[in-house]
């Protein structure tokens, strides 16, 4: 019988730059640590866009107010608590405000429609839901006073059987668009009832090993998975990043991610903040807005997704923009080819292989690896306390190096469970969690993606990667996103089919993108049919991030009778 073999990262005591492993904990270290710096920079919507700018004292003791007012409303340890907010201050002092007081923060998306914002609301298991009025043309306070009537009766106690756990609600705004909310300073006076003394206790009992965040998947279907996650993998991830990322407290990062994933949760803002750097808000991404905000907070680190970099590039403002503080660019983004920016050449973008259930970061190249080794294509090596074996995903045999499989992990950073789900449903016996993600480690220890394996395509009697053909259109210059999809065919199992949204003012040709991928991959992966769609037209998630498969599947039926 062979022997399990199993992929085993460095020691956790080796781990660098590690602090108080919760979330409270975390943010009462930084502030006594560097309590006069800019943690947080906001241009309010609710202020006419007057800039906010809140010191580490002062995220410490808007925290603290926020967790006063939860223990004076009864909640205590374990109950849960929903954010639903853009990225703004009261966002992060809810959260941390919530872990000193013992909940568990379930930060909600913003993208969520009202009928998904009502099953989340009930599947969390909320006790109390810290909302803002409205944000760009949602109008939270108008949806949640539909949803739940009882939760716009200031001073009693909600009750609603579509909602069981839910006792209280508040929302952050101008009072005529709260729709009978309890209004944000009302809901902070509650603790003022609850002294110093009190709630130092309360938090001192919080341990890293308790429930603290609960962070809903943005996937592609209709029902979201809560994944839920102790304080230490929340807070251990953010120390971890900030080393990653090379942070420190002259980082002034700017990025729109939304506190509602795990890349906002812990690499924008938690990272940051364990940094002692200053995090430059933004609540909606807008790219002119975006620009002078880059060029005023002399930002020095940039992020964005994909569609953002182009957005920005696109710009009339774009050349004229000062980012010439900007010097942790990495070499083939939109930054890098600003005229003003003069990238730091020992500063590279931290690679690394995660997901919602690993919190984040499993594996990671930290920022000061060569590029030549990036070259590589790797995702780095595992973290300090990860562990990870490769299964063949028909008989469950665990592989060794350089034999391909499904991804199982296990490690400081993983999930509990997902929610209302046992463990035994979530983890194999030895407690890996099986990923769904194809990949190899070598004899080095560097780790390696091959897609998704529910997502890789049969034909011919081969497997093509849909991943792999979309990585090498990064570098089609007419290429603005694209997604491989297979194709049901009676002689080859499936046939490989691309989609392809273009540029603004690009053209391409099917023969030509063909042409393309044909030197640059053997000839079973290159695409029968290649297929332009306008923007706008694939069908994404709510969140922008990701094609919806079936509905992408349909569409190409119907273009291909």
């Amino acid at each position: 019988m062979r022997e399990f073999q199993t992929l085993v990262g460095p020691p956790p005591h080796e781990a660098a730059g590690i602090g108080a492993l919760t979330l409270g904990g975390l943010l009462a270290e930084q502030s006594a640590r560097v309590p006069g710096n800019e943690a947080l920079v906001f241009d309010d919507p609710f202020r006419c866009g007057a800039t906010v700018r809140w010191t580490y004292a002062e995220l410490y003791r808007q925290a603290r107010r926020v967790a006063k007012a939860l223990v004076a409303a009864g909640i205590g340890k374990g109950a849960r608590v929903g954010v639903l907010m853009g990225n703004r201050p009261e966002a992060v002092a809810s959260l941390f405000g919530g872990a000193l007081a013992g909940a568990v923060v379930v930060p909600l998306s913003t993208f969520s429609p009202k009928s998904e914002l009502s099953y989340l609301l009930a599947h969390a298991d909320l006790s109390v839901l810290l909302l803002q009025t409205a944000m760009g043309r949602r109008r939270f306070a108008a949806d949640v006073a539909e949803l739940c009537p009882a939760g716009t009766r200031p001073g009693a106690a909600v009750r609603d059987a579509s909602y069981p756990y839910l006792r209280h609600v508040a929302v952050l705004g101008p009072a005529e668009h709260g729709c009978g909310i309890e209004p944000w300073e009302r809901f902070l006076q509650r603790g003022d009832t609850i002294d110093d003394t009190l709630l130092d206790a309360v938090a001192a009992q919080v341990h890293p090993s308790d429930s603290g965040v609960v962070v809903y998947s943005s996937g592609t279907t209709d029902r979201p998975k809560g994944v839920l996650h102790n304080h230490q993998a929340v807070a251990l991830q953010c120390w971890t990043q900030a080393q990653l990322f090379g942070r420190d407290e002259s980082t002034r990062l700017w990025c729109a991610l939304p506190l509602f994933w795990t890349a906002g949760l812990n690499a924008a803002m938690g990272a940051t903040l364990a940094a002692g750097g200053t995090w430059v808000m933004q609540e909606m991404f807008e790219p002119g807005h975006a620009l002078r905000l880059m060029e005023r907070e002399r930002v020095t680190e940039p992020h964005t997704l994909p569609h953002q970099a182009g957005a920005l590039e696109e710009h009339p403002d774009w050349a004229s923009t000062d980012l010439s503080s900007c010097t942790k660019v990495f070499g083939k983004s939109v930054f890098a080819r600003h005229p003003a920016v003069t990238g730091d050449t020992g500063w590279n973008m931290p690679v690394g292989y995660g997901l919602s259930e690993t919190c984040s970061f499993l594996t990671g190249h930290p920022s000061t690896t060569p590029r030549e080794l990036l070259r590589k294509r790797s995702y780095g090596r595992l973290l300090p306390g990860n562990e990870l074996r490769v299964v063949d995903p028909y008989t469950g045999q665990v592989l060794g190096p350089g034999e391909e499989g499904e991804l199982a992990v296990r490690g400081p950073t993983l999930m509990e469970h997902y929610v209302k789900r046992t463990r035994a449903e979530c983890f194999d016996p030895d407690g890996f969690f099986r990923t769904g993600d194809l990949g190899s480690y070598d004899t080095d220890g560097y780790v390696r993606f091959g897609g998704r394996r529910t997502e890789m395509i049969k034909t011919g009697g081969a497997t093509v990667s849909p991943a792999e053909i979309e990585v090498q259109l990064q570098a089609c210059e007419p290429v603005r996103l694209a997604r491989a999809v297979g194709l049901p065919d009676d002689r080859r199992e499936e046939i490989v089919v691309l989609c392809v949204e273009l540029k603004n003012g690009a053209t391409a040709t099917e023969d030509g993108i063909r042409s393309f991928l044909r030197e640059r991959l053997a000839g079973y992966k290159v695409p029968k049919r290649v297929l332009f769609f306008s923007e706008g037209e694939l069908p994404m998630n709510r969140g922008g991030t990701k094609v919806k498969n079936q509905a992408l599947l349909d569409l190409v039926q119907e273009r291909l009778g």
